[in-house]
């Protein structure tokens, strides 16, 4: 009789450890970017073209910008919704898709603004030599279009 309740207790201690385990690791998970989501989306393309330590340099600016780019990305999702609901409404309206469409364009140049700014608020933060770096690179026709690591250092294709 009381080998069961040894096991029991055995049991539910070991449930509690591994509960609060998997909650560490969720909440490291949600509250911490793995170096994958840093290495896509911490340096945008304009960054690749700098050195490993100037973009470390620069990593908390494109912090704050990416974490302003996320809101508007999930803004424009609601909006792009929004768009879909009021063209599969049982009851269309064009009234309803025109505001929608409305409310989308608006939040779509304030998006495009706000990537202008941030923009404008990396290039000031760069050298001459990296500015003029960065000009060459945005005008070369061969960019990547994966989110492979930077090719700083390697030639070009």
């Amino acid at each position: 009789m009381m080998r069961p309740k040894i096991l029991l207790i055995a049991l539910v201690i070991s449930l509690a450890i591994n509960l609060a385990m998997l909650g560490f690791a969720v909440a490291r998970m949600i509250f911490e970017p793995t170096s994958l989501a840093n290495a896509i989306h911490i340096s945008p393309r304009w960054a690749y073209h700098l050195p490993d330590e100037r973009r470390k340099e620069l990593r908390p600016l494109l912090r704050e910008q990416f974490k302003r780019a996320r809101a508007q990305r999930l803004l424009l999702r609601e909006k792009h919704k929004a768009v879909q609901r009021a063209l599969a409404a049982e009851d269309f309206s064009e009234k309803s898709l025109n505001q929608a469409l409305v409310e989308l364009r608006s939040a779509l140049q304030t998006s495009q603004s706000q990537s202008h700014t941030d923009f404008s608020g990396f290039v000031t933060q760069l050298t001459a030599t990296e500015r003029k770096d960065l000009a060459k690179e945005l005008l070369r026709r061969s960019r990547p279009r994966d989110h492979s690591p930077p090719r700083h250092g390697q030639p070009d294709r």
